[in-house]
């Protein structure tokens, strides 16, 4: 959209943005203090929001007839960052392009009643229809929904597992149907043991569905009930039980999935539900093992990593074909190599088994990213990663970890420029992750390569805020802060870092294997200076 002439009031993701009183006002009505030439940026990118607005152009229009040097930009927009809690769902960083402000914005000229009524806190609007949820997301055009967390109501805690699981693997069948928007498996157990409103979920994860369900496992019988809502107006849209036994569990998944999308889209059919449903082995044992493996993986922990670590080989050895089983084995060695908990055996092995499941040609997108981020991490075969990147894409671009994975692999292979869109869009995804961290540690070294040292002591500190003992992103931390010129803070960081984990590995073996040596080492290089051993 083009600059409006004149005073605008702008409405945008919970703010009110005033030029006529120079404020920002929060969702709670509360006044947010900027500096004058941090409201003018902002304005700038409000009134382009959608659009690539480059640093020269916001020099020409902020700082119009002046020199001044980029820095000025930089500190507006870290300023902006700050003020609006921005989670990278609003103000992006382009690197080396400018940057692009992504929200819906609203603009009303002063004076009139429709700008009196924007001027008011967003709050009062839901305070008056009884809602309480702050910033609320809008759902994507597509039909987009999230699978709550199964209830296990088999009456045995250690059946908790079954239950994740059955939800995970809905999750992913949905989300290779290719006209569904399926919010990731992390945001949704973010509701896991709560009760709740359907229409505040919507509005929190930007959905129009909530798929809902319980699991009920009695020795070898199984039934999954399951209830389809719409999130706008809390009704019921469909509901159904579903009987079977423990070797029946693969086509149970496949009727829940087949009648959801029926539900939802009664045009759909059969072959496109047929392309997301799979049989991924034949032992029932060997999927139990697994599902046990990924209760545990999921746990930032030496402890549960070696737990998991066993239980995906166990699951390997009964059946050698459980490709998901070997992928997750393969990708859970990228996380232990990065915390430094397993030695460089364990490393071959893993790529290894992502270099067979790469030849052996899987078509599953969940294997795929897995095989693709192993073999460019564990065997630095950077064309075999992004090879298989690019066919995990190909095949499911609506997974939060498809995303996630292949990013980290065009980091490697020192390709930014393709890395932080898909980020981004996982952090869409998945909004409410608990291991964002991951993401936001990913984000920070694309940008550390691309470069962009303030963007990546940005993103860095975020990551560390969000999971303190995941290493990766405080090295990234200090490794910015120390090439940016910030010694005294680069130092701090490491201190931080060596109190959490004293390093007993040389940086060779826990750094990212980049691409690009020369960045590697001015990494490597950085850290050491700050005083990170090894």
């Amino acid at each position: 959209m083009g600059e409006m002439k004149g005073s605008a009031v702008f409405r945008f993701a919970g703010f009110t943005l005033d030029p006529r009183r120079g404020a920002l006002i929060d969702r709670s009505g509360t006044e947010i203090a900027l500096r004058p030439k941090t409201f003018d940026v902002l304005r700038h990118l409000l009134a382009n929001a959608g659009r690539l607005v480059t640093r020269e152009e916001l020099l020409a229009a902020v700082w119009p007839g002046v020199f001044v040097a980029d820095e000025n930009v930089t500190g507006c927009v870290a300023e902006i960052r700050r003020a609006l809690h921005d989670d990278g769902r609003l103000l992006r960083t382009m690197p080396k392009r400018g940057y692009l402000l992504e929200a819906e914005v609203t603009q009303v000229t002063s004076g009139t009643s429709e700008a009196k009524e924007a001027e008011k806190p967003p709050s009062l609007d839901r305070q008056a229809s009884g809602e309480a949820t702050p910033n609320p997301l809008v759902p994507p055009v597509r039909a987009s929904l999230v699978v709550l967390p199964f209830t296990n109501l088999s009456g045995d805690p250690d059946q908790e597992y079954f239950a994740d699981g059955i939800t995970e693997e809905l999750t992913t069948a949905l989300s290779r149907v290719r006209w569904f928007f399926v919010v990731a498996r992390n945001s949704a157990f973010t509701y896991k043991g709560r009760a709740v409103d359907v229409r505040q979920v919507g509005q929190e994860l930007g959905v129009r569905y909530v798929l809902e369900g319980s699991v009920r496992r009695a020795g070898e019988h199984v039934r999954i009930s399951v209830q389809l809502s719409e999130t706008e107006t809390g009704h019921h849209v469909w509901a159904d039980r579903f009987d079977g036994t423990r070797e029946d569990i693969f086509a149970l998944q496949d009727r829940v999935t087949e009648a959801v999308a029926g539900a939802m889209e009664p045009s759909l059919q059969a072959a496109e539900i047929g392309r997301s449903a799979t049989k991924p082995t034949g032992s029932l044992d060997a999927y139990d093992l697994y599902l046990r493996g990924l209760s545990r993986a999921y746990r930032l922990t030496r402890e549960d990593s070696e737990a998991a670590l066993t239980l995906f080989r166990q699951a390997v050895a009964l059946d050698p074909d459980f490709a998901l089983a070997k992928a997750y084995g393969a990708g859970h060695r990228v996380v232990r190599k990065a915390q430094g908990w397993s030695e460089p055996e364990e490393w071959a092995e893993g790529a290894v088994w992502a270099r067979e499941l790469l030849w052996l040609g899987q078509d599953d997108p969940s294997v795929l990213r897995l095989a693709a981020i192993t073999v460019a991490h564990l065997g630095r075969d950077y064309a075999a990663g992004v090879a298989g990147a690019e066919r995990a894409l190909a095949r499911n671009r609506g997974s939060a970890q498809v995303l996630l994975s292949c990013a980290w692999v065009y980091v490697y292979a020192c390709q930014p420029e393709t890395a932080i869109p898909l980020f981004e869009r996982a952090v869409r995804l998945s909004p409410h992750d608990p291991e964002v961290a991951f993401t936001l540690s990913g984000i920070a070294l694309a940008h550390l390569v691309a470069g962009d040292l303030e963007a990546a002591a940005h993103w860095a500190d975020r990551s560390v805020r969000h999971a303190p003992t995941w290493l990766a992103g405080r090295r990234t931390l200090v490794g910015a802060l120390m090439m940016s010129g910030q010694e005294a803070e680069a130092r701090a960081a490491a201190a931080a870092l060596r109190s959490i984990a004293p390093q007993d590995r040389s940086l060779e073996d826990v750094i990212p294997p980049l691409q690009n040596q020369k960045i590697r080492g001015r990494y490597i290089t950085a850290l050491r200076a700050a005083g990170v051993p090894g």
